[in-house]
């Protein structure tokens, strides 16, 4: 019997997405008890090529490859992988992820324990040991319209510190789609990822519903490590920068009520405004909610059908 299904997207990244695969049967404790799935996000053909070599290598654990000829994003390709996925637990880790112990039989024992928890999520680290912040706070106005450090500064009983010191588990608004698992019945109730969500705010949106429609929580849990090669699977561009933008109000207007989006939209037009003499990157903002800030405007609608 399966026990988790762990899903990994490879675009353009199949060093990563090897070395992930060699942590997981170096750190997953039974790992014969544990399938992986390999969406390939339609990567060019030299890297397609050197996964399907590097897959031939003498990995013991059973992985399965599916090849998609369109880009579809971090969140349609996990759910391309969801559609082959036969565990109890979904894990989905990043290619840019190495475990350093075993993380998802943690999780996984935590989740079996605590029936009132549906996403659990552990502490990213740099190569260097640098600790990233571990979660983010839920969806609301609230946390969309101001820093979290501001809020840690304005209320910080409700809105603590996202760089987590405490030894136990600690219950959050969302965790990070790097690496989380989840009870695999409790996302498919929900309906598993929002497709039209290209890039980011995927594990965030998630969040909210599980939390909204199943009244169950979210965890992290601090004590349990795995390095995050933070940026190597995804890079930076304004194009980039622009999709977290997009798929920040896409959530808000999906999810909150009429007055909170027109409210969040005005006052980020008032910011990007005061900030755009002084920031190409704000300028950039600017343009995106003067045109129109929409999904229409996502780059996943200007992918191509690749041949193979």
């Amino acid at each position: 019997m399966i026990v988790s299904s762990i899903i990994i997207i490879n675009y353009n990244t199949s060093k990563l997405t090897l070395q992930a695969i060699q942590s997981i049967e170096e750190k997953v404790v039974d790992f014969e008890k544990h399938e992986v799935i390999i969406v390939d996000n339609a990567s060019n053909k030299e890297d397609f090529s050197a996964l399907k070599i590097g897959l031939k290598n003498d990995f013991k654990i059973s992985i399965q490859l599916i090849r998609s000829r369109i880009n579809v994003g971090f969140g349609a390709g996990n759910m391309l992988g969801v559609q082959k996925a036969v565990g109890a637990y979904y894990v989905f880790m990043n290619s840019d992820v190495i475990l350093i112990e075993d993380s998802v039989n943690i999780m996984i024992e935590f989740l079996k324990k605590s029936s009132n928890v549906a996403i659990v999520g552990c502490q990213a680290i740099d190569e260097n040991g640098k600790k990233f912040k571990c979660f983010d706070y839920g969806l609301s106005l609230t946390t969309e319209l101001f820093s979290h450090s501001f809020l840690h500064l304005l209320n910080p009983k409700k809105y603590p510190s996202r760089m987590l010191t405490s030894k136990e588990p600690t219950n959050v608004g969302a965790v990070p789609g790097s690496l989380f698992c989840c009870v695999a019945k409790d996302f498919d109730a929900v309906g598993g990822f929002d497709t039209n969500l290209f890039l980011y705010y995927e594990e965030k949106d998630l969040a909210f519903r599980i939390a909204k429609n199943l009244k169950k929580d979210i965890y992290s849990l601090p004590y349990s490590q795995y390095i995050h090669l933070k940026g190597k699977s995804t890079g930076t561009s304004q194009v980039i920068r622009n999709e977290m933008k997009i798929a920040q109000f896409y959530v808000i207007q999906k999810n909150l009520n009429s007055f909170s989006y027109l409210l969040f939209y005005f006052f980020q037009f008032i910011v990007f405004l005061i900030k755009s003499p002084f920031s190409k990157k704000n300028r950039a903002y600017l343009i995106l909610l003067v045109k129109g800030i929409s999904v229409a405007k996502s780059i996943k609608h200007a992918q191509k059908i690749i041949q193979i």
